[in-house]
């Protein structure tokens, strides 16, 4: 039973399930990454494979197997208890946008400063050029960064994690303690920062809507206007 509304959020699984199912994501990826590297050792596939977006995104499985491990399945709760429900409110429509156009420009402002400071390490990298590649695979390569990445991630960090967080943390807390966990999952030090404030503003669109679709919204838009500035 999950209920959701104004700050107030509850759900069966507890931070201990959040725990369990980050240890099942780690096990998952560096599986995968095992299995990858042995791949590649054999001259089956070529190590560009490795970097491929179709490839990165096959992480995210993990991250949808361990929302069904520990919340699904352990509390026999259907998957609109993560947020794969109807928005709240009909603001809902124009939120993802407002949140999408808070997150660029925040981007721009952060990447202005750190470059004008001279803090390379900082300062944020555009997707790489050509990261779609040609033929059949550009098209599975833009719809993992476009659709799958932004899914899984958002049932992952806000329907699942942040949910857990919100009744012992709070929501505010839940939604900074997340976003935080969202940022570093990325890997990218040089992103950080941005990550964290696009996480806040996800956490925000999920807390106000109870659902996440406004947040995927948003996400997957983002997304694709990074995707389409690097083509």
């Amino acid at each position: 039973m999950t209920e959701l509304g104004s700050g107030r959020m509850s759900v069966p699984w507890n931070i201990r399930d959040v725990l369990l199912a980050a240890g099942l994501v780690l096990g998952s990826f560096a599986a995968i990454l095992l299995a990858a590297r042995v791949i590649v050792g054999s001259g089956l596939v070529e190590e560009s494979t490795l970097r491929s977006p179709w490839f990165a995104s096959s992480f995210h499985g993990g991250l949808l197997l361990a929302v069904w491990v520990f919340a699904v399945r352990r509390y026999r709760e259907r998957w609109a208890a993560l947020g794969l429900r109807r928005a709240r409110g009909a603001a809902a429509f124009g939120l993802p946008w407002l949140a999408l156009l808070l997150s660029i420009l925040f981007t721009a402002l952060y990447a202005a400063t750190v470059e004008s400071l001279g803090i390379e390490l900082l300062t944020p990298r555009p997707m790489e050029s050509g990261i779609l590649g040609h033929g059949f695979a550009r098209g599975i390569n833009a719809l993992s960064i476009v659709a799958w990445v932004p899914f899984a991630e958002e049932v992952f960090f806000r329907g699942f994690l942040m949910a857990a967080l919100v009744e012992p943390l709070g929501a505010f807390r839940a939604a900074v303690v997340s976003s935080l966990i969202f940022a570093a999952g990325h890997l990218m030090l040089s992103a950080v920062i941005p990550f964290f404030f696009t996480g806040l503003l996800l956490s925000w669109l999920y807390l106000r809507t109870g659902s996440v679709w406004p947040p995927m919204t948003a996400h997957a838009a983002q997304n694709l206007l990074a995707l389409s500035i690097a083509s």
